[in-house]
């Protein structure tokens, strides 16, 4: 039967001058037609874009916008890192996993036997993670979680901002909610994960609630060979990467905003 409210991938595709501008903005790769085509633009648009289906909602969520717009300047690099060391059985954790933009174009390349793991403690951007999960067919194993990843097991408070969804997180201002947490070692232990090939975590400047007990009590045969999170200048007693290297982790890219980093000796 048919969702009138969430018809199936391929009924909001784009059309008339907004496709025309869309089309511009991703040949040229340029923020000024994506102001152009801003204008024009749906709340939601289906969309094929590095390498996999999506159904996007540019108007309340940057991250969205930029795979819509210009996906070529959506962290090429950290991309690019991560599809080059794909093997068979490699597993991903994407904490923070917005609508699915990582986990979908990794799962798109890989093979069976691979397994990813998808953490979104949003309710709205679970929703549309599974929406685009849905659209696809992988080979790949897939999880979606709808919780929240931090220092503590329980009910937690999460604020959502509904002017940048991807800004919303365990601290700030915007709607409060309440979603069930798990620490990171609780969460593997739970779905029988023995080992990481890479971890991508992007909480909005909480990543220390989360690396920060887990290196400190999980074995290290646990610990993710790959890790990839946003530096935090100016908080360094919160800097994730700042913890990282305290652990024997090496910077491998310092990208400004986000740094990849590998375990000494795993490379």
């Amino acid at each position: 039967m048919e969702d009138h409210d969430n018809p199936a991938w391929g009924a909001k595709m784009p059309s008339g001058l907004f496709a025309a501008l869309l089309a511009r903005a991703r040949r040229s790769d340029s923020k000024v037609w994506t102001r152009l085509g801003s204008w024009f633009a749906p709340d939601a648009v289906d969309i094929e874009t590095l390498g996999f289906r999506a159904r996007l909602h540019p108007k309340d969520n940057l991250s969205e916008k930029r795979v819509l717009y210009t996906p070529g300047r959506f962290d090429p690099q950290e991309l690019a890192h991560l599809s080059h060391a794909l093997t068979p059985e490699f597993v991903f954790i994407d904490v923070g996993a917005n609508c699915g933009s990582y986990t979908l174009h990794l799962a798109a390349q890989a093979e069976a036997g691979t397994r990813f793991f998808a953490i979104e403690a949003q309710p709205e951007m679970a929703r549309r993670f599974a929406f685009n999960l849905a659209a696809n067919r992988f080979a790949a194993a897939v999880q979606l979680d709808e919780l929240a990843i931090s220092d503590t097991r329980g009910e937690i408070r999460f604020t959502i901002n509904h002017h940048n969804r991807g800004e919303s997180g365990l601290e700030g201002v915007g709607e409060e909610i309440s979603v069930p947490a798990l620490p990171l070692a609780d969460y593997l232990a739970e779905r029988n994960v023995t080992r990481i090939d890479a971890l991508k975590i992007d909480v909005e400047g909480q990543e220390h609630r989360i690396l920060a007990p887990f290196l400190d009590r999980a074995p290290e045969t646990v610990w993710p060979r790959i890790l990839i999170v946003e530096q935090l200048l100016a908080t360094p007693e919160k800097d994730p990467v700042q913890l990282a290297l305290s652990k024997g982790y090496e910077i491998v890219r310092d990208l400004g905003r986000n740094v990849i980093l590998e375990r000494s000796g795993c490379r």
